[in-house]
């Protein structure tokens, strides 16, 4: 298995040279064939690009669902036998990708990338869809992220199995979609945890949490953003390999990427507020700890200007050698701290 790779490392190579570029490490590539129609279907795994074009047939849809890219030289020779383009097949395997639509007349190439939310933590990887007339091969860095799919595929009756290729898209697109929601229900919980913190708890946990769900936040906004660019492109394509009824429902995936960005947008909104509340519980915790200290240090200047002035070395000083000098003193001080308190009190400074 070959390691992860950084955009550098084709530096100096000609265009169209196929090579994983990636953070992650690509697993085996797997190959799974799936042929329906409204009655049938079948599926099986095989690495033979020529027996998948063997099996092209006018009444059914045939999905190629590519899992991994580590054989970059198997993915190769499964576009190059579809005619793709060598410049496509760089940018399969190439994950650091901007999102895109290109209309290639016999075939369309779009890039997205898909979100998750699992093991406590948010991934992304990028899925390329490359849509024929009945056939749509995906290709994906993980292993079978469409799983839902496959299965409704197999109900008879969904709607699925009585469309073509392009309806078979856009139900993948779709799930895609539906995990961005899955993601924003968790960026929503992060950020009532955080308000209900920010107000009560000042640390630097708290202020890195905060930093973190910013972080977390911004990354989420490529996302969403990433992802409507490209419904709005797929919406507003004239390619024919895209049907009219498919049009309606890619605009209402595209009204979804709408709802996204403005919930977006309102956590960013959220996320700034968190952060003034936090800098002003600090600075409020701030205020009132000086308060008490200047409380405390207020009270103690008249008993230390006492204390001091009685301990001066002066022989002849009033009440010096009063028997009650010690006890007056004292219940002059309490008096003097007590007034003062009360006094603090009224002015509703303590």
């Amino acid at each position: 298995m070959s390691n992860q790779q950084h955009i550098s490392s084709k530096s100096g190579l000609p265009p169209g040279i196929p090579i994983y570029i990636g953070e992650r490490i690509p697993i085996n590539t797997n190959i799974s064939v799936i042929r329906y129609d409204a009655n049938t279907i079948y599926e099986e795994n095989t690495i033979d690009p020529e027996k998948i074009i063997q099996q092209i047939s006018p009444s059914e849809v045939i999905w190629v669902q590519i899992s991994g890219l580590s054989n970059s030289t198997l993915i190769e020779n499964i576009c190059n036998s579809f005619n793709i383009h060598p410049l496509v097949t760089e940018d399969i395997l190439n994950t650091k990708n901007r999102s895109k639509v290109e209309d290639f007349e016999t075939y369309l190439f779009t890039i997205l990338p898909k979100i998750s939310f699992t093991d406590d933590k948010y991934n992304e990887e990028q899925i390329n869809f490359i849509l024929f007339n009945q056939i749509l091969i995906s290709f994906s860095e993980s292993e079978n992220p469409f799983f839902p799919i496959i299965e409704q595929i197999h109900h008879q009756n969904g709607k699925i199995r009585q469309f073509g290729s392009d309806y078979l898209m856009y139900t993948l697109i779709d799930n895609i979609a539906d995990d961005y929601f899955v993601v924003l229900e968790h960026l929503e919980d992060d950020s009532d945890e955080l308000d209900a913190v920010a107000l009560t708890i000042s640390s630097q946990e708290t202020i890195t949490h905060i930093q973190t769900f910013k972080r977390d936040l911004v990354w989420f906004r490529r996302c969403v953003w990433s992802l409507r660019d490209t419904i709005t492109h797929l919406e507003r394509t004239n390619s024919h390999l895209v049907s009219l009824s498919t049009h309606m429902y890619i605009r209402d995936v595209y009204d979804h990427t709408l709802k996204l960005a403005e919930e977006v947008d309102v956590l960013r909104d959220i996320a700034e507020g968190l952060m003034e509340i936090y800098l002003t519980n600090l600075s409020n915790n701030t205020n009132e700890i000086m308060k008490v200290l200047t409380l405390i240090a207020v009270i103690f200047i008249p008993l230390s200007f006492i204390t001091s002035f009685y301990g001066m070395n002066f022989e002849y000083m009033p009440e010096l050698h009063h028997s009650l000098g010690y006890p007056i003193v004292i219940v002059t001080m309490a008096l003097v701290t007590i007034s003062m308190i009360l006094f603090f009190k009224k002015k509703k400074w303590l």
